[in-house]
């Protein structure tokens, strides 16, 4: 008698819950555009939201037995999927798709956060037909013929249509724990996905070095990721030839624009569908393919309609409903300059340098930095995932900003992007590069002038100065460093040995140079150089980090004397503790270098 009673009551509850739906399926659907022949980039489809609790759905025209989970901390989506068996399904994309408009409220299933709950669909049959779970791929050692199977092997790096899941690294993290950790993957596939991984993220030079919050791109990876159907293509519609190299070029020019953004650590999408939740109840679904999507880390994101084809009614239809959503047309005349320039003027950055206007950095090397565009994320920059980002977009034949200038600016928060990248733009040595240093000592510094300079000279030399003859009476004074300048005997005192022993032993025609107490090391250098005749430059001095335009440089000011060597070497002697980076730099211009005070 219950069970009849339950029956009864949940009967009422169906008729009840059919009310209530009513008006939302018997809302108008939005019309799309009746000359579009070609395959659709876009659609607007409305969805039932599923409800609390393990229940039966229907969803358009199937039905979906689904189950309501309360995410918990380090959840993932796929691995929810993976621990319910649903990577193994055979229709493991319709399971994604119907994951998708399951959860419309999800501005990203790659984002979920603790407490959140999530619908996941476990068994999905016809609306007419017996709820039954899909089958399973079953591993065996004998292949299937293809003409059975209708499926072939690819290579992983050849799927276009890859699903990404988006990875935050954690401190202690290495990516091959994390990839064996969430993927099933064998030796033999795992070279092929690592180069995968290494091709998706352009910014990551070393897959052995990431660094806590730094986020990576991961194929998802199942046994349906390395088999396609094969199937006939289809009928490819009626267009013209310049249509289909305009798109061409633009599709190139999109992947252009995803491998700046992804140096600049931003995240561009260019493959896939992307879901637009709607406050009507439905949601848009767009092709990244003719859409790409930028995701900027403060949480924005720019749709790019790379052929105009997006109505405008469409995309402000998006912009109403999502504040954090702006829309790109690009025209038949942008190119990548003026198609970047474009996606920048919408992005909610700090400030946005543009050519010619300077970007200054003090510090004991002062910069003046100027480029296509300087990028400041935020007000106040304050750790490495928001880095000034300064952009060039350069020729083949236009020299790159040297690397070690950009591996210096990379530890001051400034990151370089020479696009496209080229030879001259790898890492160089500092192979010949001499430093010097006088230790803080007075001594050390003369004896590395005079030897520099190609001097001869002797130390702690007793020269006599009169002698008496039968008197008994002889004058010897002994010299710190005694030398021959242009055939006249010299020295020079670092004692102090008075100014009337001066005056007597200038009338002996000795010429003298004392720099007993004198503590600043440039003036000593200065007075030293003058004595032995040495032309110097004492002014501060300017270095290009490439031999380029001044309007797309970096320019260093570096403070210090600079004289030439016996050989014609130039000699840079600062104060300054110049990093490696820039003493490798200064050696690739020529230049030695000479430390005026310990390190």
């Amino acid at each position: 008698m219950k069970s009849v009673k339950s029956y009864n009551q949940t009967i009422k509850n169906l008729l009840f819950l059919c009310v209530i739906l009513l008006p939302v399926f018997a809302f108008p659907r939005v019309s799309l555009p009746e000359e579009k022949t070609e395959e659709e980039t876009y659609a607007i489809s409305l969805v039932q939201t599923a409800e609390e609790g393990k229940e039966i759905l229907e969803l358009e025209d199937k039905k979906v037995l689904a189950e309501t989970y309360t995410i918990r901390k380090n959840d993932h989506v796929w691995q929810l999927l993976r621990e319910r068996d649903l990577l193994k399904k055979h229709n493991l994309s319709e399971i994604l798709a119907t994951l998708k408009k399951l959860n419309r409220s999800f501005t990203n299933l790659d984002l979920i956060y603790p407490g959140q709950k999530i619908v996941i669909p476990l068994v999905i049959t016809p609306l007419d037909g017996e709820p039954q779970v899909a089958e399973e791929t079953i591993e065996s050692p004998i292949e299937t013929p293809i003409e059975a199977s209708g499926e072939v092997p690819v290579p992983l790096a050849e799927i276009k249509d890859l699903d990404l899941e988006h990875y935050t690294i954690e401190p202690d993290d290495t990516l091959i724990r994390v990839i064996n950790s969430r993927y099933d993957i064998s030796e033999k596939e795992l070279s092929d996905y690592l180069q995968l991984v290494k091709r998706l993220n352009p910014s990551i030079r070393d897959l052995d070095l990431v660094h806590p919050g730094q986020r990576v791109k991961l194929p998802v990876w199942s046994p349906q990721t390395v088999k396609v159907p094969i199937l006939a293509p289809p009928p490819a519609p009626p267009s013209s030839s310049g249509d289909v190299e305009r798109k061409r070029e633009m599709a190139v020019m999109g992947r252009r624009l995803g491998e700046i953004f992804d140096q600049m650590g931003e995240e561009w999408v260019q493959t896939g569908d992307h879901f637009i939740p709607l406050q009507s109840g439905g949601h848009m679904n767009l092709k990244t393919e003719s859409f790409p999507i930028l995701n900027l880390f403060n949480g924005h994101r720019v749709i790019v309609d790379l052929n105009d084809e997006l109505p405008e009614n469409m995309a402000s239809l998006i912009e109403s409903n999502w504040e954090t959503y702006r829309i790109i047309h690009l025209g038949k005349d942008d190119d990548l300059g003026m198609a970047f320039h474009r996606i920048l003027s919408v992005c909610p950055y700090a400030k946005i340098y543009t050519l010619g206007e300077p970007l200054e950095l003090g510090g004991d090397i002062p910069l003046r930095i100027t480029g296509d565009w300087i990028i400041k994320p935020t007000p106040e920059p304050t750790d490495k995932k928001e880095m000034m980002t300064v952009i060039n977009l350069l020729d083949e034949q236009t020299p790159k900003t040297s690397q070690t200038i950009k591996d210096y600016l990379d530890g001051l928060g400034v990151k370089v992007i020479d696009y496209p990248s080229g030879s001259d733009d790898k890492p160089s040595s500092g192979a010949g590069m001499e430093i010097l240093s006088s230790g803080g000592n007075i001594s050390s510094l003369v004896e590395i002038i005079l030897t520099k300079t190609g001097q001869s000279f002797s130390r702690d030399v007793e020269i006599p100065i009169v002698k008496g003859g039968d008197t008994g009476f002889n004058l010897t004074i002994r010299a710190d460093f005694f030398l021959k300048i242009s055939g006249q005997d010299a020295m020079i005192d670092l004692e102090g040995i008075g100014p009337d022993m001066i005056a007597l032993l200038e009338e002996h025609q000795l010429k003298i140079l004392s720099l007993a107490g004198k503590e600043d090391f440039y003036s000593i250098l200065r007075d030293t150089l003058g004595f032995l005749g040495v032309p110097y430059d004492s002014s501060p001095h300017d270095f290009m980090a490439s031999e380029r335009d001044e309007q797309k440089n970096i320019r260093l000011t570096i403070r210090g004397i600079v004289f030439k060597d016996k050989d014609g070497q130039n000699i840079l002697a600062t104060h300054l503790n110049i990093p490696e980076e820039i003493a490798v730099f200064l050696s690739q211009r020529g230049y030695h270098l000479l430390r005026l005070s310990s390190s």
